[in-house]
């Protein structure tokens, strides 16, 4: 779905009916480690879905005008809506980013936002992503794999299961325990617990 220049995705098979934005993958990626480059699931689906890759670099055009896209996404996002998936692809990276992302946040109190980041390790991202970290209606995660350190304490953590540290919830919507992400809710809507990933 595009809406004045911005590219939403409409959810997916794992996600289930639950809006999204993604950025491209890998070049949005500064705390992504080899591990994580050399299995990223989303680059994979850029290289199949050549519209995919267009929305996404679309997005990245408008995000680097963060004023402008701070505008436009408080603009067209739906008055109404319960939960909002960021960075189905891609990820935080740049302060001024995401500085907008508190933004848009906080002007849908209503609204459950959720994401993954690896940009936790990046120094000049830490402060920027504990003001996204203390707002009440997101829940952001550390994503970590065994070639990065521990977040630091504080984090919900992401792990893949082929991690020796792994420990939390293993993921119900890839485990079939639960339809799809919004059905389950754990990652959405608790404050606390890690989740477990199978590497795909």
């Amino acid at each position: 779905m595009r809406l004045f220049g911005v590219s939403l995705g409409e959810g997916n098979r794992k996600v289930g009916e639950i809006m999204t934005f993604s950025l491209p993958s890998r070049i949005t990626c500064p705390g992504a480690s080899r591990w994580c480059l050399e299995h990223c699931y989303a680059w994979r689906y850029e290289q199949i879905r050549p519209a995919c890759q267009r929305a996404y670099a679309s997005n990245l055009a408008l995000a680097q005008d963060t004023e402008r896209f701070k505008r436009l996404m408080i603009g067209v996002l739906p008055r109404v809506m319960d939960e909002f998936r960021i960075h189905v692809s891609g990820d935080f990276f740049s302060a001024s980013y995401a500085e907008a992302w508190a933004e848009i946040i906080a002007a849908f109190p209503q609204t459950r936002f959720w994401a993954y980041t690896r940009s936790w390790i990046v120094p000049s991202l830490a402060l920027p992503l504990q003001r996204l970290r203390s707002l009440n209606n997101l829940q952001l995660f550390a994503s970590v794999d065994a070639e990065m350190p521990q977040p630091p304490e504080g984090w919900r953590v992401a792990f893949v299961d082929k991690d020796p540290r792994a420990k939390g919830l293993l993921c119900r919507a890839q485990h079939g325990d639960q339809a799809t992400c919004g059905a389950c809710g754990y990652c959405i809507q608790r404050r606390t617990g890690d989740v477990v990933f199978h590497a795909h």
